[in-house]
């Protein structure tokens, strides 16, 4: 049996997962084929784009559409790399190949893999209704988490064909890196940066979507509350500016762009909490690998991961208010009992989100939507 999978892009998160999945497929007599996208405009700022040798580049045309941003990806190397038995495709209404695919004369079966419903930003009820009609077309559905399954069965899609992957991330090489820090780089990086063991991290793009204005209205106010208070901001992004200008005298506030590998380890290593306001996705389970309990707010547009936080069990969650925000941050950091409990939770959580556990999920459903085809 023969699958395809279109992926709107190709970012660095994703790529172990493609692998491993590709892998892991083979064993079991399916082959999986990962065609990909060029970058869209509004993610080029953050630099996390890669490429890999499982996953195959298909020439893409951003277009505009009364105000509307949209793609399309040529799929004429998908053709001839075809034919296959099921399609697995992004549920989104802006990816206009993905319509003929649906509509095609000679059609594939589609399955579509995505949210349930869009949680992220205010989208129009038309533009709802157009994404689940769109949906209604597959054969079968992989959501991210259960509510997104719960959200594509209230619109119409039969429960029987939806599988909850659990949406994760590889973070096996971060959880090594970080046990395999020693003791004499933690306390290199903390004298370096001038850290008092009161440090909140962020990490992830500098855009809107996580209000890095609210994040350093915030910090600016927990370090009134406690001079010891540090945050350390690593990230790229399009308001990388506004940090650069914000961290002009203020010591208490550390830059340190983008980091990977060894340098995002240590990052988290030498910190104590993760400070993750706005948007809260897949840093989640970041969070948990490193033991960092995440403070962050009851802002309506999180990413479906947001329900792996439990608050006051492995994650703190505050009114969407700045002075609020802060005062959190600066009374979890103070009370070593309770960030000690988080941690251990964090840790355990852990072990329950992980990018083995999402492969074995997403094989799972693509071969009982085969059975499905052949029945």
């Amino acid at each position: 049996m023969r699958i395809a999978i279109i992926h709107p892009w190709l970012p660095q998160y994703r790529k172990h997962f493609f692998e491993l999945l590709v892998h892991e497929a083979h064993r079991v007599g399916v082959e999986v084929h990962v065609y990909y996208g060029e970058t869209p405009r509004e993610w080029r700022a953050r630099n996390d784009s890669v490429s890999s040798p499982s996953a195959r580049l298909l020439r893409t045309r951003f277009l505009s559409i009364r105000g509307r941003d949209v793609s399309y990806k040529d799929v004429r190397q998908l053709r001839d790399g075809g034919p296959y038995d099921l399609i697995v495709v992004e549920q989104a209404v802006r990816n206009i190949e993905t319509y003929f695919l649906v509509a095609g004369r000679r059609k594939t079966p589609v399955a579509f893999w995505g949210h349930g419903r869009t949680f992220t930003v205010r989208v129009s009820r038309s533009q709802e209704h157009l994404k689940q009609w769109l949906t209604r077309r597959g054969r079968w559905f992989f959501a991210y988490t259960d509510g997104g399954a719960k959200a594509v069965v209230a619109a119409g899609f039969p429960s029987d064909r939806v599988t909850v992957v659990q949406n994760s991330i590889d973070t096996t090489v971060l959880k090594r890196s970080i046990d395999d820090i020693r003791a004499e780089d933690i306390s290199a990086f903390n004298n370096s940066h001038d850290l008092k063991g009161k440090t909140a991290l962020f990490v992830g793009g500098l855009d809107g979507s996580k209000r890095i204005q609210f994040l350093l209205e915030a910090g600016e106010i927990a370090h009134t509350m406690d001079s010891d208070f540090r945050l350390v901001i690593a990230g790229d992004g399009d308001e990388r500016e506004i940090v650069e200008r914000f961290q002009v005298e203020r010591p208490w506030l550390i830059f340190l762009g983008p980091v990977f590998g060894a340098s995002k380890a240590v990052a988290m290593a030498a910190s104590q909490v993760m400070a993750m306001p706005g948007r809260v996705g897949l840093v989640a389970v970041d969070a948990f690998a490193a033991r960092l309990p995440v403070i962050t707010t009851d802002w309506p547009w999180h990413a479906p991961e947001f329900e792996y936080l439990e608050d006051g069990v492995n994650a703190v969650v505050t009114k969407d208010n700045a002075h609020t925000y802060a005062t959190a941050l600066d009374a979890v950091l103070r009370d070593h009992a309770r960030l000690s409990s988080l941690k251990a939770n964090c840790a355990l959580a852990g072990e329950t989100y992980s990018v083995e556990v999402m492969v074995q999920n997403f094989l799972r459903g693509i071969r009982r939507a085969l059975e499905v085809g052949q029945q």
